[in-house]
Parts: C-alpha cells; sequence; structure tokens
C-alpha cells in the first residue's frame, strides 16, 4: 500500500464517518419529533415549547370524543344496518355511524346481531383486514 492509497482510505472513512454522525442524529430528531407527537396525543399536558424541534411550534392538543361504548353501539347499530350494503365490515359501520367506536363494543354488538340471526359473518378477518358480514 502506498502513502497516496493510506491517505484516500483514511479520508473515504472519515467521510463515511461523518456521514453516519448525520444519518444517526437526523434519525434521533425524528425519533424525538414522534415522542413529541405521541406524547401531545396521549398526554393533557403541553411539551414545553423550548423541547420543540427547531423551527415548530407545539400544536396545543384538542380534546378527543370519547369513545362510544357497547350500550352507544347497540343504540345506534340497528338504524346504521339500514343504510349499510348487503355486506360490509366495520369501516363501513364506521362510516355510517359518523364515530368510530371502541373496537371491541362494535365486534361485540356485530357478535350478538350474529347469533340473534340478524347478521352472518360472510368472512373472518386476520391481521389487518377486516371481518366482512351479510344482512339476513
Amino acid at each position: 500500500m502506498t502513502r497516496n492509497e493510506y491517505e484516500r482510505r483514511r479520508q473515504t472513512l472519515d467521510e463515511e464517518l461523518r456521514a453516519g454522525i448525520q444519518l444517526l442524529e437526523m434519525a434521533h430528531r425524528t425519533q424525538v419529533r414522534a415522542l413529541d407527537l405521541v406524547w401531545r396525543t396521549l398526554s393533557d399536558e403541553a411539551v414545553d415549547p423550548a423541547a420543540a424541534p427547531r423551527g415548530q411550534t407545539p400544536v396545543p392538543r384538542q380534546p378527543a370524543p370519547a369513545p362510544r361504548g357497547l350500550t352507544q353501539v347497540r343504540a345506534d347499530l340497528p338504524a346504521a344496518l339500514e343504510r349499510l350494503p348487503e355486506v360490509f365490515d366495520r369501516r363501513d359501520v364506521c362510516r355510517v355511524l359518523g364515530y368510530e367506536p371502541q373496537r371491541g363494543a362494535l365486534y361485540k354488538a356485530l357478535g350478538e346481531l350474529v347469533q340473534d340471526g340478524g347478521l352472518a359473518l360472510e368472512e373472518s378477518g386476520y391481521g389487518q383486514i377486516p371481518g366482512r358480514y351479510r344482512k339476513l
């Protein structure tokens, strides 16, 4: 190895180090912004403006509507069924209801309608693919 090859390889290593540090710092800033977003979403406390990412001001948190429970879903579901297509899934129900009920409450109410004979489970859901129901 000549002196020139050594210097070139050393310079390449130094450049890779600087690029790696920049990537790591960018990843860290992204993770901090994501953490701040999660904190603002889940917490009633405001994020310290001094801790906000440069160039951004924290957005005040709007209170989220309370999730609707089983009693509310049971009351709203019969009217919603009239406006649903013959075969539908959870997303269709939420769209027609106009709100996102508690997940367990919705599936319990739909399961009760299946047991009562008002609906049939057309296709079981799995993962991110929702189950599909058919009106009877």
